[in-house]
């Protein structure tokens, strides 16, 4: 399903127009406000710095445009007094259309001590096990996903992540050192975020379905969004319909997937992109269906990561 070329525009397919057109969701600007942590913790000041960057980076890394730094340090307060009373001050130039709102819930330090030890293996030999602690560090946080300036809650993201560690000692109290704890609360906290694919999935740019080609190269749709959403070559895409059932409610239904091609130069314009699908996926998708990108994981580094966690939008 990887064409060598694109389809010529006089090998364009009609298509039908969808019942319910997909509303793209336009490059929207986020604030990612300071992380809060509410209780005493040695590691605050390295969790809080860590984890908003992970938070920026991973909104950056869907095409998210993520307001400065200092601005949403200056507005926290703000926004936060507005999230508790439901309004936000319109006046002036909007600063964002979604705020990121991360408070930290738990870290958490816990150790075992094991003695040493002596066991026979299967050859006959002895094998000593020295005595060792073992460490393990839970970091819990809450992130809240809110509209400006409705201040609507749209997304109520759990993360939770953990690290462990051993060492040699005969010191049942088990000491760790600060360093050590914070490298290993910070470690935690990345793979609560890094683990965890609510909020791409949330964020993920969605463009509607605008052309149908079908050539000797195979079947391909024309999506409106390209490289100034970062899209890139071989971007999982998946593809839904979305239509109004008799009590006027909108019901969602993925159809299928694609990928976008590897075509240098035609494949992705800043836009909009080409993706390659299966001939029978063709025969279902309609003008203004909804196309949604996979944000990009490696299902070799993390068996959360498979095409088929993103199939609602």
């Amino acid at each position: 399903m990887d064409p060598d070329r694109l389809c010529l525009p006089s090998e364009r397919i009609e298509m039908n127009n969808a019942e319910v057109p997909i509303v793209p969701n336009k490059d929207r600007k986020i604030i990612v406000l300071p992380v809060d942590i509410p209780f005493p913790e040695s590691a605050a000041y390295s969790l809080k710095a860590l984890i908003l960057n992970e938070l920026e980076a991973t909104i950056t890394e869907i095409g998210g445009h993520v307001v400065d730094r200092k601005l949403a340090s200056k507005l926290k307060n703000e926004i936060k007094l507005a999230e508790q009373s439901g309004r936000y001050n319109t006046n002036g130039v909007p600063i964002a259309d979604i705020a990121v709102i991360t408070e930290v819930t738990a870290s958490n330090l816990s150790y075992s001590f094991e003695k040493e030890r002596k066991r026979k293996t299967k050859d006959g030999e002895t094998k000593y096990y020295p005595s060792k602690c073992e460490f393990d560090v839970d970091v819990k946080a809450i992130t809240k996903v809110i509209s400006l300036p409705d201040m609507s809650l749209l997304e109520r993201i759990e993360f939770s992540g953990s690290d462990s560690s051993s060492t040699e000692t005969r010191d049942s109290d088990c000491p760790i050192s600060q360093a050590k704890y914070v490298g290993m609360a910070n470690e935690a906290a990345t793979n609560a975020i890094k683990h965890s694919f609510d909020l791409q999935k949330m964020l993920a740019p969605i463009a509607p379905v605008i052309e149908l080609r079908q050539c000797s190269a195979g079947s391909m749709v024309k999506i409106g969004m390209g490289s100034n959403r970062k899209i890139r070559p071989g971007s999982d895409i998946i593809f839904s319909q979305i239509y109004k059932n008799e009590l006027g409610e909108i019901e969602t239904y993925t159809i299928g997937e694609g990928n976008v091609v590897d075509i240098e130069n035609d494949g992705i314009k800043p836009t909009f992109s080409w993706v390659a699908i299966e001939e029978d996926l063709s025969l279902k998708l309609r003008r203004g269906d909804a196309a949604k990108i996979v944000p990009g994981c490696s299902p070799l580094m993390d068996s959360n990561c498979t095409v088929g966690m993103w199939l609602d939008l």
